[in-house]
């Protein structure tokens, strides 16, 4: 949010990417739209729906930057699509090297499931022999993921992820859309991420309580999740297990939406993401 684990990683990044000083975790973010009511919209796949979002990033108290996010299902397919940019004198001092594009194309399964097959991302250190920084692919396949960077070569993390962790994974963008538009609880699930096409980690999420929201995108009735953020292989920098927060608004499409996220970074503990607009199948929800 760099998803998922992130939403929203502000994270000095070389290569693949790695987490640290306004780390945003992408995804995930990053990040996230979450999970389908059990009782109507479950995951599909002769359906078309979408979720977009725009969001504050905070860090210690300072809104830091943009994070936005797309996602459109149709049929048998979904693409998704996000944008990091920091604003202020947080991008003036990085100088551009936390900005990144994101997408990601895929196929839904007969079960509902979300399967990525390609995702890419764009941006980090500009430097003369690449202005506009570096591209990261990584190439799903049923018992793999293959990265490659250009220019290369990719830098794995230490430890890189062995083939079995990477197994069964999906990447930190199509994990939002995955936790949208999941079936039954939105808090009772664990997914196995793969952000950035190198870090692996697991987000364990158990319910913790309904909630009433009333926020700058959304006011109605919503949840919260307790989230174990579970590190796994391969990050540029140690990384330790925390707890994390997210707060999801119901909507009457059947799709939740990810209106507060907390997320932890390096040097700078946990950061925030403030839904400011969120939209569901064209339907801006009330602020």
């Amino acid at each position: 949010a760099e998803a998922l684990y992130e939403l929203a990683r502000f994270a000095k990044q070389e290569g693949v990417g790695s987490m640290s000083r306004f780390g945003m975790a992408k995804g995930l973010l990053f990040a996230i739209g979450m999970a389908a009511m059990a009782s109507s919209a479950g995951a599909q796949t002769g359906v078309s729906r979408s979720f977009s979002a725009v969001y504050s990033v905070h860090a210690r108290g300072v809104e830091a930057g943009d994070f936005t996010y797309n996602f459109n299902q149709t049929g048998a397919t979904y693409t998704a699509s996000a944008n990091r940019e920091m604003k202020g004198w947080v991008g003036a001092a990085l100088n551009r090297s936390q900005d990144y594009t994101y997408s990601v194309q895929g196929t839904v399964g007969a079960d509902g499931a979300l399967r990525p097959t390609q995702y890419t991302h764009q941006g980090g250190r500009r430097r003369d022999d690449r202005p506009n920084g570096r591209q990261i692919r990584a190439a799903f396949t049923a018992n793999d993921v293959v990265t490659t960077a250009t220019p290369g070569p990719a830098n794995m993390g230490d430890p890189p992820a062995t083939p079995e962790q990477r197994r069964n994974t999906i990447d930190q963008i199509t994990a939002i859309a995955a936790m949208a538009t999941a079936n039954g609880d939105p808090c009772a699930r664990t997914l196995r991420i793969y952000m950035d096409g190198r870090a692996r980690f697991d987000f364990v999420m158990t319910p913790n309580g309904n909630v009433t929201i009333d926020s700058r995108a959304y006011r109605g009735p919503g949840v919260r999740c307790r989230v174990q953020f579970r590190p796994i292989a391969g990050f540029g920098d140690p990384q330790e297990a925390a707890t994390l927060n997210f707060v999801l608004a119901r909507t009457s499409s059947g799709l939740w939406a990810p209106v507060t996220i907390e997320m932890p970074t390096d040097g700078v503990g946990v950061v925030r993401l403030e839904a400011r607009r969120l939209t569901v199948n064209g339907a801006r929800l009330r602020g």
